[in-house]
């Protein structure tokens, strides 16, 4: 594979990964591993220096070439290598050079932690649904004992209460040498957060584009959560796991990819046990640097953990690493067992592969904040906040996975993998499909004490250019199935006894998503596990010539023993789709009415604004718009994202606003209701109005001269007619003050006859025939809106 990531920079100097085609260290040691070869301290000096020569290769034709380039880093561990900056116009020349397989800009990474509302339920870990089983695993004595753990992050408050007693070192990667960005250099044994005293003054408090403080806090807040000590009222999941802070988001709590996989590379060299990265890029590509590194850092033994991010709630928001087929994703969970709004949705690309893995409780958490440099505990009484994220879940999975790993400390990557995602409780599935939830939401006593584990075994391309290793997993990806045939495709489920327990279990397959003409089977609906048993699961298909966007079949594979004590999951998925895509469009924007009055209580269930997109689309909104100014008003509807379909949006004189969430009142007056969401990059708006909100009725006036009738109406709508008129679009009143008159003579009332009003509501009408003494009339005005009032005139 030769090309240039597609998302290239104007500028005259680009900032680029070079990949290159020699296996770095640690893929071949794995793969010398499985072909049953053993990998000695000599073969790994080898492969360092097969490494090393290609890099300064390619270095040297740079040179030869007048490539020019500067900052330059190479990676060998978990990545063979080269960050640098180089010009734009050379970009081809570098992809030209031998052994150069692509080139990936290096671009900035963020932290993936929102802020939380002040609320009166504290989710740290105590207030989340499963605070019971972690209890209960401390009480058994696992606290995370002897398990080496490194949060990838922003760095730590190394003098917290909560963190003091966990911590055991860490480094800092952050370069701050340019005088433009920091005000003082920092050693690299320091991986402290940036402090507010390291801000020069050019630099601005806050980061333009996003708001985000100069100082930061979120390593120290994800730490918190992973192994807080409760010295100050913050017990984490694991609070004896020897902690690292690795540092490689500095300021505004952004970091570029190159400075991460520095991170990945120590995390390996070090032997940690388990990495937490609460960082995400803007890519959903399993190919991606980032996820390129996890992979193999898993592969030299270690269990990475990451975010899956905070983009959702729209299919395909994932994001790198989290999009790491070997690693752990890692999505949010809410206190109700929900699937947060923001947790980002898979699959990755392009394996149709089930991402996030997992979900865990990670709204409103409280957890430690830090104070840049001062000790004792009274600085810290008042050091804790409540925040949302997907980083908040990823180092409550990094816990259960200490504890896990404490508990079967001979467990690979692969084992503590396969025993999070089968024993997770699975979420409502009518709401949430396999790429909101994944296995659906973790249940740390159950993934620490596994009665069985279930696990199939895929070839994965590890690095994007065709080096394929075994995974080990607890689900069943069949990926891309293209129907241009009948199509059966079978794969092996691995059921392992544990406990050695035993036992009769019974096999179900539930179909959330269906796909006519398709199915999962499994050969057995029962079996006895007798140390191992295998299941043949198969996908059968028919063909299909017209495929479309969307066409699926999701679900889960329950293993249940017959007691009803055990029970593990492992989510499906299959794409027919072949590739098929949808051009984003509105197919439906509409109201039922125009013109509203929620004088008429029946109108509160009847008006609703109906909404029909082809695709998924990022933050939809249904904003209520003054007509006239054409400034906001509210917001009826607002979220993360939204997945193609019809839905439909009632429109009440009372409502919760999206914007305040506070009790709200529609005022009477001239609207638009104006609708804007985001797919990918186009962006979908469509606008209904002029809507009138009106509830007062018509005022009649008027008199009989002989057979005259004449008079005055006073209305809202000559009101709104009046201001429309002065902007040039108004309308003809008789189209919405509907007129009529009868006569009663001697009790007996006559037809009713209608009558057009003057445009400023007055009225001039000629009876037929009309006698005081006898006679009477009645006017009706009905408005478009439906609100009436009758006069009788005599």
């Amino acid at each position: 594979m030769q090309n240039v990531d597609q998302r290239t920079s104007i500028k005259e100097e680009m900032d680029v990964i070079i990949h290159l085609s020699e296996e770095p260290v640690v893929l071949q040691k794995r793969m010398a591993e499985l072909s049953g070869i053993f990998f000695t301290v000599e073969d790994t000096k080898k492969a360092e220096a097969a490494v090393n020569v290609q890099q300064q290769q390619v270095i040297q034709e740079m040179n030869t070439g007048n490539i020019r380039y500067k900052n330059i880093h190479t990676y060998k561990t978990v990545l063979n290598a080269i960050s640098t900056t180089i010009d734009s116009k050379d970009k081809d020349q570098l992809l030209s050079i031998k052994g150069v397989l692509h080139i990936e800009l290096n671009v900035e990474a963020k932290a993936m932690g929102l802020a939380s509302a002040p609320s009166d339920t504290v989710m740290g870990t105590e207030g989340d649904p499963v605070y019971s089983e972690i209890k209960a695993l401390w009480n058994e004595g696992l606290e995370g004992q002897g398990v080496k753990v490194a949060v990838l992050d922003s760095g730590i408050d190394k003098n917290h209460p909560d963190l003091k007693a966990a911590y055991k070192g860490g480094r800092n990667f952050v370069d701050q040498s340019d005088p433009e960005k920091y005000s003082c250099l920092r050693a690299d044994d320091d991986p402290s957060e940036t402090s507010p005293d390291e801000r020069p003054i050019q630099a601005p408090e806050k980061y333009p584009s996003t708001g985000a403080p100069f100082a930061t806090h979120h390593g120290t807040h994800v730490a918190g959560i992973l192994a807080g000590n409760n010295r100050n009222g913050v017990k984490g999941v694991a609070p004896k796991v020897d902690l690292y802070a690795y540092r490689v988001l500095g300021a505004y709590t952004g970091g570029d990819i190159s400075t991460i996989i520095k991170g990945i590379e120590e995390a390996v060299l070090q032997k940690m046990d388990i990495i937490n990265l609460s960082i995400s890029d803007d890519s959903d590509l399993e190919s991606h640097a980032l996820s390129i590194a996890i992979n193999n850092a898993v592969l030299a033994g270690v269990v990475a953990i990451s975010t899956a991010g905070n983009t959702g709630s729209v299919r395909g928001t994932v994001r790198a690493p989290g999009t790491s087929r070997l690693g752990i994703s890692v999505g949010n969970s809410t206190l109700s067992d929900e699937v947060d709004s923001s947790s980002s949705r898979g699959p990755s690309r392009p394996n149709f592969d089930i991402k996030p893995d997992i979900v865990a409780p990670g709204t409103e958490i409280l957890s430690t904040m830090p104070r840049y440099g001062v000790e004792g505990s009274l600085e810290y009484e008042g050091a804790y906040k409540q925040e949302t994220g997907t980083s908040q879940s990823a180092p409550y999975i990094a816990g259960v996975a200490a504890l896990i790993k404490q508990a079967h400390p001979k467990w690979t990557p692969y084992d503590i993998k396969v025993a999070l995602s089968n024993t997770a409780k699975v979420l409502n599935t009518k709401t949430y499909t396999v790429f909101d939830q994944g296995a659906g939401r973790v249940q740390p006593y159950a993934a620490v004490h596994p009665a069985i584990l279930a696990y199939t075994t895929e070839e994965v391309d590890v690095n994007g250019a065709g080096k394929i290793v075994e995974n080990k997993k607890g689900t069943v990806t069949f990926g891309a199935v293209p129907l241009t045939e009948n199509v059966s495709i079978t794969k092996t489920i691995v059921v392992k006894d544990s406990k050695g327990d035993g036992g009769i279990y019974d096999v179900q397959v539930h179909t959330t998503y269906p796909f006519q003409g398709a199915k999962v089977t499994v050969d057995q609906s029962s079996f006895i596990l007798d140390g191992e048993c295998l299941l043949q699961v198969t996908l059968t298909a028919c063909e299909n010539e017209h495929p479309k966007y969307r066409d699926e079949i999701l679900g889960y594979i329950h293993i249940v023993k017959q007691d009803q004590t055990v029970e593990v999951s492992l989510p499906f998925a299959a794409d027919f789709s072949d590739g098929a895509t949808v051009t984003p469009a509105i197919e439906e924007f509409s109201i039922t009415k125009k013109d509203i009055s929620f004088s008429n209580v029946e109108v509160e269930d009847t008006v609703h604004v109906t909404l029909s997109i082809t695709s998924d689309l990022s933050y939809p909104s249904l904003e209520i718009i003054d007509y006239i100014s054409k400034e906001p008003i509210d917001s009826l509807f607002y979220d993360n994202g939204m997945s193609l379909g019809t839905r439909k949006f009632p429109v009440n004189r009372n409502y919760t606003s999206s914007w305040t969430m506070q009790d709200t009142t529609l005022q009477d007056g001239i609207y638009s209701v104006d609708f804007t969401g985001a797919a990918k990059s186009t962006l979908l708006t469509n606008s209904i109005g002029p809507v009138f909100i009106k509830s007062m009725n018509p005022i009649i006036e008027g008199s009989i001269d002989g057979l005259h009738l004449s008079g005055q109406i006073t209305d809202q709508y000559i009101d709104f007619n009046n201001t429309l008129i002065e902007h040039g679009n108004g309308f003809d009143l008789n189209d919405k003050l509907h007129a009529f008159y009868s006569v009663t003579i001697e009790k007996k009332t006559g037809r009713q006859v209608p009558f057009l009003l003057n445009q400023d509501g007055s009225y001039s009408v000629k009876l037929d025939s009309y006698q005081a003494e006898k006679n009477f009339v009645t006017i009706v005005i009905t408005d478009e809106a439906g609100n009436t009032t009758e006069k009788l005139l005599s």
